[in-house]
């Protein structure tokens, strides 16, 4: 299914859009913007689509979305059919260079929170912020400027985020500390499609193997086997979202020789099997 890009014009004198949506349910298509945008779900239930994650929402879910990510909500099939039932959201929408143009020492926490966002974040303590949400809302001009500032500040230093849909640029910015994990980084990329080589890549950063995959596991918290898997089956969801070709041939395109062992680990990430996830964004 291909995303539609949507056009989003703020307000007059306003440097970001906040609006309410109170409806039967949520009726947005499978798009994308230049925008990054901030959701709060203060009613409702259904399934949340960030990029490559499809899981279930209720009400609190707050999830920030980076720029040109392909996203939508939908409802319950209980809310299209009983128009007694309602869905209400919170939507901030506004564009990189609100933080990004200028960035301060102070901000450093919120540009990375911002940098991670291509990955889409839920915050688990969604609930703790609402009433800095209801504050966006109701202000108006530098006063809701400056609460929009507190909300991302306290957002950047929450424990409880979670990255909803793996991407390499992603990946890219978490490894932005350490100059060998990004050209490991590199190297899985470029050769995703093909055979990795644990003994090649190991040698390409001067390291033994087994010193290899202590630094890779102490890094990633994962062996160097299921973080190729976690990149090649999100790289196998993009193209069952985006594209016609076949699960057999998105199997061969990611790197897999053997459709058995393929289907094995997409259910693993995924919890479904590749034609399930398909039917999801049909």
């Amino acid at each position: 299914m291909k995303a539609i890009i949507e056009h989003i014009n703020p307000p007059l004198n306003n440097s970001f859009t906040v609006k309410e949506y109170k409806q039967n349910y949520f009726d947005s298509p499978w798009h994308f913007h230049t925008e990054l945008e901030l959701t709060y779900i203060q009613k409702g239930t259904g399934t949340r689509f960030v990029g490559t994650s499809a899981e279930l929402f209720k009400e609190g879910d707050l999830v920030l979305i980076g720029s040109n990510i392909p996203h939508c909500w939908r409802s319950d099939d209980q809310f299209y059919q009983n128009k007694n039932l309602e869905v209400h959201s919170v939507v901030i929408q506004f564009l990189p260079n609100l933080f990004l143009n200028n960035p301060l020492p102070e901000m450093n926490k919120i540009i990375l929170l911002l940098k991670k966002s291509s990955s889409g974040i839920l915050f688990r303590n969604s609930k703790i912020y609402k009433k800095q949400l209801d504050a966006v809302i109701k202000k108006e001009g530098f006063d809701q400027l400056m609460e929009l500032y507190q909300l991302f500040h306290k957002l950047s230093i929450d424990k409880k985020q979670e990255t909803l849909s793996t991407t390499i640029d992603s990946q890219l910015y978490q490894a932005k500390d350490s100059k060998i994990f990004q050209e490991i980084l590199i190297y899985i990329t470029t050769h995703l499609k093909t055979d990795i080589s644990l003994n090649e890549i190991a040698e390409k950063v001067y390291m033994s193997t087994p010193a290899f995959c202590r630094y890779f596991k102490k890094r990633t918290k994962k062996t160097f086997t299921e973080y190729v898997n976690n990149l090649r089956i999100a790289h196998a969801s993009k193209l069952l979202i985006e594209t016609d070709l076949s699960i057999t041939q998105i199997c061969f395109e990611c790197g897999y020789n053997n459709l058995s062992y393929f289907n094995r680990q997409f259910h693993k990430f995924k919890e479904m099997q590749p034609k399930e996830f398909r039917g999801l964004y049909a």
